[in-house]
């Protein structure tokens, strides 16, 4: 069952959430939120990134600081291994319970660094995206060590994503399970107070909005040629990434860069507030895992428009297999304004769509994605030889801050 507030916390132990680097994102986002509702649970949570970023923020609104393994993004072999000395080192000296790892390189040094620590400590690894988006080394990699021993289990955040690992040994597939993306309660509620405000009945201002990093994969350039020929339509892109210039080039070739805003990265509570006087939800990928933004555009009950690939229609299809969103092609210019159009022009159409949206909205609940990594947590730590603390209620000592480099600029 689903942990409530009421019930009494479990045994406290400790956890490291350990990524490949700090800066913000969707999937830190995620495991932030994770992290919070286990901090609450009773767990001692630590956030460390494998080396810094420039753009490094604070995991879980500041509350957990990033540690790092090494002060900058090995660039050799021999830097390599450095890094994996590092973080046996930290393993060894910090002793966690469990180790939560997310983003590729993340995913396979976690799983080696603990089988070499020898201390015990399991690893949860969590895909994101399809592991086909994967670099070829970091792919070929996880097919070993996922299978190792320290590798407790292995969660794909979609069923599209679980499907990637398919070709992957009985060993490593015995150890796959799904748990879907969900937004905590304290957003949760953020998005009724705004949805409050604000009447969905039909479309008013013609303006659409996405959400993402600026790089290749979100495909922000499809969206850009949509809004060319829609010319009593805005548009707002939130995200920072290295296509920015090239992005904002296009616009001005198109001639739409007065009616398309880049409003760069967001708090969480700032996006849903950007997307609660938005008309429409667009997300055109070229692939996804299980998109938070489009989770959080359905709690708005903002009618979603995306691209027609397998995590993306899994991702506005309700448990009872209703589809929620409307699904185009993601080089299908012509399919993706006639959608857009239809949507704005037309408020039967419109409702819909919206009332659509807040069905797959009611499927989504944070304390069934709690529960589900909890009950990992809980079983990866009595599978460990090294927490008698979790099993007799003792809380262990937190991670030591000064071990980790500190927070601050790197590459």
């Amino acid at each position: 069952m689903p942990p409530t507030t009421d019930a009494a916390p479990p045994p406290a132990g400790k956890l490291l959430f350990l990524a490949t680097h700090s800066a913000a994102g969707g999937v830190q986002e995620v495991t932030a939120n994770i992290a919070e509702g286990l901090a609450g649970r009773g767990f001692d949570i630590r956030f460390a990134a494998l080396y810094p970023h420039a753009r490094t923020v604070p995991a879980g609104s500041g509350r957990f600081p990033w540690l790092h393994v090494v002060p900058r993004r090995p660039r050799t072999p021999l830097g390599g291994a450095g890094l994996l000395r590092a973080l046996v080192r930290l393993l060894r000296r910090e002793r966690p319970a469990a180790v939560l790892t997310s983003m590729p390189l993340a995913n396979v040094l976690g799983p080696l660094a603990a089988t070499l620590a020898g201390t015990g400590t399991r690893v949860v690894v969590a895909h994101h995206v399809p592991v086909s988006a994967y670099g070829a080394f970091p792919r070929l990699l996880d097919g070993f060590t996922g299978r190792l021993p320290a590798v407790h289990a292995i969660v794909s955040v979609s069923h599209t994503v679980q499907a990637s690992l398919a070709t992957r040994p009985p060993a490593y597939r015995r150890k796959c399970q799904t748990i879907h993306n969900t937004l905590p309660p304290r957003l949760e509620q953020h998005a009724r107070d705004l949805s409050s405000r604000h009447d969905r009945a039909a479309a008013h201002r013609r303006k659409l909005v996405a959400v993402g990093r600026l790089e290749p994969q979100k495909n922000f350039p499809a969206l850009i040629q949509a809004l060319a020929q829609m010319p009593d339509t805005q548009a707002e892109i939130l995200g920072h990434g290295p296509e920015a210039e090239a992005l904002q080039d296009l616009t001005r070739r198109l001639g739409v860069a007065a009616r398309l805003g880049f409003a760069g990265q967001k708090s969480r509570e700032e996006v849903l507030a950007i997307l609660s006087e938005a008309d429409v939800f667009v997300q055109p990928s070229l692939f996804e895992g299980h998109s938070l933004s489009l989770i959080e555009a359905s709690k708005l009950a903002l009618p979603l428009v995306v691209s027609d690939v397998p995590a993306q229609v899994e991702g506005v299809t309700a448990p009872d297999g209703t589809r929620c969103g409307l699904v185009v092609g993601p080089q299908d210019a012509a399919g993706l304004v006639a959608a857009l159009r239809r949507l704005l022009d037309d408020p039967a159409h419109y409702r819909h769509w919206s009332a659509r949206s807040r069905l797959l909205a009611s499927s989504n609940a944070f304390a069934s994605q709690l529960a589900a990594y909890e009950a990992l947590v809980l079983a990866a730590g009595e599978q460990a030889a090294i927490v008698p603390a979790m099993a007799g209620g003792r809380r262990l000592a937190p991670l030591r801050p000064d071990y980790g480099v500190p927070a601050g600029k790197g590459d």
